[in-house]
């Protein structure tokens, strides 16, 4: 759940560099003509009715560049990418492993509920937590980190409701054996992705990551009771809730310690919100259906080793483009900057693409009558590799204030997913999908390479 609805403010260089060239300090994704807004700043001169005679001089037909002018005052040195992204990165990422500690801690009671109790909760828990995060970063930097929590809390309590209209009125056959346990197991659910949620908006990743210590010590019960150890006689169904409630208490503290302001959201950070709700509950759908997959652990495992990657891509990517604001004397020069930084970071979503295609292409040159299963197995980890690239795709793009295009790539494989569930292939269901998987890879690193041409959006 990559941080990318909103950054802080521009650094007080630029923002002095927008003063000395008569402008204000444009909205993000309002630069005029698609370049700095000092560049495209006409210089007084002589010829300008406008222009006080007091500052025409002789010597001078037209003034120097304000941006020079401004950046003589500040010292001629360069930073480096913001130090630190790298730890928050891993910061984040143990953070993100605590719900996957509550679902293997909760392995059997999610076994003994209906699939989709978990498929519903997992999409609308996801995607809440990705427009929450993206509005909840806004409200945190206008009105403070209480303002935030409180305004996480209300999103998911919402979401929680929502969830428990359903359970009553959905018919048991959608729910298991028991209308309770699926009841609990929602709610246990959306409150280990709400104190993700405000964690992140609240910058206490850290501190919540490490409340989540007791739910993994309650997951390895399960883990070593399957290996056969005779220890492992916890009771952890009764043990999980009241952890998962305790880590709860500790990331929503700030919204009832502190007396949060007005949460204050504009139209276009409604329609961001929205935008990240779709790419949320989209790549929910496409777990789900991995999920629901005859061989789902090879295409779970490139997911897992997905994450730790796309967190220190975006957050390289990020922080070497923040350095670049600062660094950069001239508009050509942050637009130099801006295509280098781009044309690594596709470098580093490329091996996703190869090797998936790569995958898919092997899977027919296995002998499957002789091992069976293979050729889907092979498929599947096809499958997994290149969903995570996509994702990358998708965060990277919304990273660089492309929400609408980000959600309608990350829409694409679920709706692919309905038209081959509607016509069935005789091969099944993976050929296809591994072919919409590698489409919509390759169409967002076109997308991503075409950002780096249009500077308008970027932060």
């Amino acid at each position: 759940m990559t941080i990318t609805g909103s950054r802080d403010t521009l650094s007080a260089r630029n923002r002095a560099r927008r003063r000395a060239a008569g402008r204000h300090e444009p909205r993000r994704g309002h630069s005029p003509a698609g370049r700095h807004s000092a560049e495209v700043v006409k210089p007084l001169t002589p010829a300008d009715p406008e222009t006080p005679a007091a500052v025409v001089a002789p010597a001078a037909a037209v003034e120097p560049d304000p941006i020079q002018a401004v950046d003589a005052s500040y010292p001629k040195r360069r930073r480096r990418a913001r130090p630190g992204f790298l730890a928050g990165a891993v910061v984040r990422c143990c953070l993100y492993v605590g719900p996957l500690s509550v679902a293997i801690a909760a392995t059997g009671s999610l076994n003994r509920v209906a699939w989709p109790v978990t498929a519903v909760m997992l999409v609308l828990g996801w995607g809440a937590a990705q427009a929450l995060t993206s509005m909840g970063v806004v409200v945190a930097g206008r009105s403070g980190q209480a303002a935030a929590a409180r305004f996480v809390g209300a999103g998911f309590a919402s979401v929680t409701a929502l969830w428990c209209a359903l359970v009553w009125i959905a018919p048991d056959r959608a729910l298991g054996p028991s209308r309770a346990l699926a009841a609990v197991v929602g709610v246990c659910g959306l409150l280990a992705l709400g104190s993700v949620t405000v964690a992140l908006v609240t910058r206490s990743e850290g501190a919540v990551a490490a409340w989540f210590l007791p739910c993994w010590l309650l997951a390895a019960v399960p883990v070593a009771a399957a290996l056969g150890a005779g220890w492992a006689t916890v009771q952890v169904e009764v043990m999980l809730p009241g952890a998962i409630v305790a880590v709860a208490v500790r990331a929503f503290r700030p919204a009832v310690l502190s007396r949060p302001g007005r949460s204050r959201l504009t139209g276009a950070d409604r329609r961001r919100g929205l935008s990240y709700l779709v790419i949320g509950a989209s790549q929910a759908v496409c777990v789900t259906l991995l999920w629901q997959a005859d061989t789902p652990f090879p295409a779970a495992l490139p997911l897992l080793i997905a994450v730790p990657m796309l967190e220190g891509l975006i957050g390289w990517h990020t922080a070497r483009l923040d350095n670049g604001l600062d660094s950069a004397e001239t508009s050509a020069d942050f637009g130099r900057h801006v295509r280098n930084v781009t044309a690594i970071t596709l470098a580093g979503l490329l091996p996703p693409l190869a090797a998936g295609c790569g995958l898919a292409v092997a899977a027919y040159q296995l002998p499957g009558p002789l091992l069976p299963g293979s050729r889907d197995g092979v498929l599947a980890l096809a499958a997994g590799t290149l969903l995570g690239g996509v994702f990358a795709v998708t965060f990277l793009l919304a990273a660089r204030f492309r929400t609408g295009i980000a959600a309608t790539l990350a829409a694409v494989p679920p709706l692919a997913a309905a038209v081959i569930a509607l016509f069935p292939s005789p091969s099944g269901p993976l050929p296809a999908s591994v072919a919409v998987l590698a489409a919509a890879h390759l169409a967002g690193l076109l997308i991503v390479a075409l950002t780096a041409v249009d500077l308008r959006r970027t932060p």
